[in-house]
C-alpha cells in the first residue's frame, strides 16, 4: 500500500511538472508575439523613449515597446501624456486601435495612434532607456595640418647685389 502511494505521487509530479514545463513553453513562444491590446489595470508605468516610442511596464515584470503610428510632436520634450480609448465593452483594454494625447504646459498637445505593444526583454528595455553605450564617447579635433593648409611663409626681402 505504501508502495502505490508513492508510486501515484511520483508520478503525479513527473505529470505536473512537464505540464508546467509546457506551459512555460507556450507562454515563452506567446510573450514574443506583438499584442494589440495590454489590461489597462496590469499597466504599472510608461516610459517616454523619443516622440515614436513608449514603453509600457506590465504586471510581473513584463515589458512592452509601442512604436507609435507616427512621430508625435512634443511628446518626448514634455515625457506626459493620457491613454484615450474607444468606448465600449474592452474599455479596460488599451489597444493599437487606442491614441495617447500628449500633455503640453499649456494644455493638451497632439493626438497620436498607438502601434502594436512588443514584448521585450527588461536588459532591452534599459537600452532603450540608456541608450547608445555611453562607454564610447568621441570628441572632435583638429585634424594635423599640412603644407597645403599652411600660411604662405614671409617673403624675405631680396638680398642686397654684391659690391
Amino acid at each position: 500500500m505504501h508502495t502505490k502511494v508513492v508510486v501515484a505521487l511520483l508520478a503525479g509530479a513527473v505529470a505536473w511538472s512537464l505540464t508546467d514545463a509546457v506551459a512555460q513553453d507556450d507562454e515563452s513562444g506567446a510573450e514574443r508575439e506583438p499584442m494589440r491590446c495590454l489590461s489597462m489595470g496590469s499597466i504599472r508605468s510608461t516610459r517616454v523613449v523619443d516622440d515614436q516610442t513608449v514603453l509600457f511596464f506590465h504586471g510581473r515584470g513584463r515589458v512592452y515597446v509601442n512604436r507609435l503610428e507616427r512621430a508625435c510632436v512634443g511628446l518626448l520634450r514634455n515625457g506626459t501624456f493620457t491613454y484615450q480609448v474607444q468606448s465600449g465593452a474592452r474599455a479596460a483594454r488599451l489597444c493599437d486601435t487606442d491614441s495617447i494625447t500628449v500633455l503640453e504646459l499649456t494644455g493638451r498637445g497632439f493626438n497620436c495612434g498607438l502601434g502594436l505593444f512588443e514584448p521585450i526583454s527588461k536588459e532591452e528595455a534599459d537600452s532603450f532607456l540608456l541608450g547608445p553605450n555611453r562607454a564610447v564617447t568621441s570628441t572632435p579635433v583638429e585634424p594635423p595640418k599640412t603644407e597645403e593648409d599652411a600660411p604662405p611663409a614671409a617673403e624675405s626681402p631680396p638680398a642686397p647685389p654684391p659690391q
